[in-house]
């Protein structure tokens, strides 16, 4: 699905036709939904933010707190990478993109000394910057290191025309560099800068919510509130599948359930892409933004059961953007994945739905379906680990 581009998952009223499908709508949701992504284009991403940490113990530091190995990384080798922060129980606190950096960019401390020692910039969701910054400081003790905020851009660009996301983005002398996006196939590449650099970036402009459409689309989780801080496993959160986590590095903070659950257990759980839709219509069959949706969203986070029986709950509804989302699935209960030979519970004719009261009206129950996606590369990167489980047997 994913190798065609982002087009195809774009339903005909994005691409200009005049047929629109009709969803009912509570009167406290009526807003005007975002318009789909460019197919080449760029955002800046305010909802993030920066920290700056630099000093002679840097990469030491950060070694026994990342699920990614950083040690030996230099500023020219990695440009950027997807990593997350864990608590001790090894549920996710806080994911994150690192970025080595290098002298030559100039970047300045709080006392406005230009600084020469090894240092890294973390990218955060910004409503958790703050929190990241005491956790870091927590664990601190004695190692040389500085930590501050960064007021750098953050920038995401695609191009779905061409699809090259094979280099880092790195120019030390215009004052920016970046990185490939790993999570998934097609997310482009993240880039920071000193300055605002819309203007040189190719393609067309898009905003933060347009962004949201591709990454969930792509069925990436981001933020505390897709990858719940302190409850999240990072298996779970697909951390694994995105170049999130090293397993053959040494010991760091929320090591061992993680390592225990790679080479041992089963991932029953992840996070996949949904799509919303009436009691009275029948599933999609492919997953498609619509923003002409006038479908209104579950309050998140919000149990997903079974229509027409009862049971455990099937997975954890998240949040998206009009008809669109994410949720925390069971895969052998909303989706044809097998994890085992004991069987599947799914069904191609069961469907799902996600129920909550209406704000407006708290003794009012609204209801609609929801459907779960498999991302192709999801199946591909299965079928890998199995392959390679099957070799360790």
């Amino acid at each position: 699905m994913f190798t065609r581009g982002l087009r195809s998952q774009l339903c005909e009223v994005c691409l200009g036709s005049t047929n629109r499908r009709s969803f009912s709508r509570s009167a406290s949701t009526a807003s005007v939904l975002p318009s789909p992504p460019p197919l080449t284009g760029f955002a800046r991403l305010t909802n993030r933010g920066l920290i700056l940490l630099y000093g002679r113990d840097a990469a030491h530091y950060l070694q026994g707190l990342t699920t990614t190995n950083i040690k030996d990384l230099t500023f020219d080798e990695a440009g950027g990478f997807y990593s997350a922060f864990l608590n001790a129980q090894g549920r996710v606190l806080h994911d994150v993109f690192i970025y080595p950096i290098d002298h030559a960019l100039g970047l300045e401390g709080k006392d406005g000394i230009t600084h020469d020692k090894p240092g890294f910039i973390i990218d955060v969701d910004k409503a958790q910057a703050a929190t990241l910054r005491s956790h870091l400081k927590r664990y601190r003790l004695r190692a040389k290191v500085a930590i501050e905020p960064a007021n750098w851009h953050i920038w995401s660009t695609w191009d779905d025309v061409n699809a090259k996301d094979s280099e880092n983005h790195t120019d030390p002398s215009a004052q920016y560099f970046g990185c490939v996006d790993t999570r998934a196939p097609g997310m482009g590449k993240r880039i920071l800068s000193s300055a605002d650099i819309s203007k040189t970036l190719p393609g067309e402009e898009s905003s933060v919510a347009g962004y949201d459409i591709r990454r969930i689309l792509k069925g990436v989780p981001q933020g505390p509130s897709e990858i719940i801080s302190g409850e999240a496993l990072p298996q779970e959160s697909n951390m694994d599948y995105m170049s999130g986590i090293d397993f053959r590095k040494g010991c760091y903070v929320g090591q061992e359930l993680t390592i225990r659950t790679h080479h041992t257990g089963v991932v029953r759980k992840r996070i996949l892409p949904v799509q919303l839709y009436n009691m009275n219509e029948k599933p999609p069959d492919s997953l498609q933004y619509d923003p002409a949706s006038s479908l209104s969203l579950p309050n998140a986070p919000r149990n997903i059961a079974r229509v027409d029986t009862r049971g455990r709950s099937a997975g954890k509804f998240l949040g998206g953007v009009g008809n669109i989302g994410l949720s925390l699935c069971r895969l052998e209960t909303m989706t044809d994945v097998k994890l085992t030979e004991e069987g599947s519970q799914w069904t191609p004719q069961q469907e799902f739905k996600v129920s909550w009261l209406a704000e407006e009206d708290q003794a009012k129950e609204l209801e609609v379906k929801i459907k779960a996606f498999v991302p192709s590369w999801h199946r591909d990167r299965l079928s890998i680990r199995n392959m390679h489980r099957q070799q360790n047997t």
